[in-house]
């Protein structure tokens, strides 16, 4: 196991006006090891997760990613480049790009690898996620399911070393 936890949270605090939404947590997350947060809805599951991949800023305590201060401001392709990778609840494809598409600019753009190493991972992800066959199709034109494949399969593609999965299987059927 490393020296370092993959991410430590200390004392981190968030409010949205006079709703104090996360007050004081403290956590660590530890390289191979799965985290679950839960919570009924409105517990702050969603709001921790965007302080974690820089789409909200911290009011309060501090966020450190392998050993790492994460500084306030810090915007989320930043997070993405040092290694943070994230699912939405709601997926949000490129529509007008193809699945394929979608997958390259992860890669490309968050996990910074040449368009050469992009094409055979992203190849990889998307049969590994069920999308193989949907690889040309336009993303805006999946269903629900398969815009929650794509979506962890464009988390997986950036290369993360810490995967955030916000309820993932939100909103699916037992089908």
């Amino acid at each position: 196991m490393s020296a370092v936890p993959i991410l430590s949270a200390q004392g981190l605090s968030k409010s949205f006006g006079a709703v104090r939404v996360i007050h004081e947590i403290s956590f660590e997350v530890w390289p191979g090891e799965v985290l679950g947060v839960l919570g009924p809805n409105g517990a702050g599951k969603t709001t921790l997760f965007n302080l974690i991949s820089g789409d909200v800023a911290v009011d309060g305590g501090n966020l450190r990613f392998q050993g790492e201060a994460l500084k306030g401001g810090e915007p989320p392709f930043k997070r993405c480049r040092r290694g943070i990778g994230r699912t939405y609840q709601v997926p949000r494809p490129y529509s007008g790009m193809t699945t394929f598409e979608n997958l390259l600019v992860a890669a490309m753009f968050g996990g910074m690898q040449s368009e050469r190493v992009a094409n055979d991972r992203c190849a990889a992800i998307l049969d590994d996620c069920g999308l193989g066959d949907k690889a040309n199709q336009l993303a805006g034109s999946l269903t629900l399911l398969d815009r929650k494949r794509l979506e962890l399969a464009r988390a997986l593609a950036s290369g993360p070393k810490l995967l955030l999965l916000d309820e993932i299987a939100g909103g699916l059927t037992d089908e």
